[in-house]
């Protein structure tokens, strides 16, 4: 049921700022940590961030209309990253609490 709400959130927020049509695809700064096994981890093949929620954002940006970057960085790092506008969502296992 969480799962399925945060889900619904993430798509209704980037259709809100969806590019608008006849433009270059926006780019979508999605913030990641590589320590969250099954939803984000290092694929060390690749070097990539991959998981459950990579792959949730990443369709839920193709359906909307954007490209996503996945951002590597520290869970601690997150919030901040956000609040300051240096990534434009977070796609990791973080648990809902009052504070957040």
């Amino acid at each position: 049921m969480i799962f399925k709400r945060l889900a619904q959130a993430a798509a209704a927020a980037l259709a809100l700022t969806a590019a608008a049509p006849g433009s270059a695809q926006q780019v979508l700064k999605v913030g990641s940590t590589p320590t969250g096994v099954p939803f984000t981890f290092l694929d060390t093949k690749t070097n990539s961030i991959q998981g459950v929620m990579v792959d949730l954002v990443t369709e839920i940006g193709k359906d909307a209309g954007f490209q996503v970057q996945i951002e590597p960085m520290q869970f601690s790092t997150l919030i901040a990253s956000l609040t300051s506008n240096k990534i434009d969502i977070i796609s990791a296992a973080m648990f809902a609490t009052a504070a957040r």
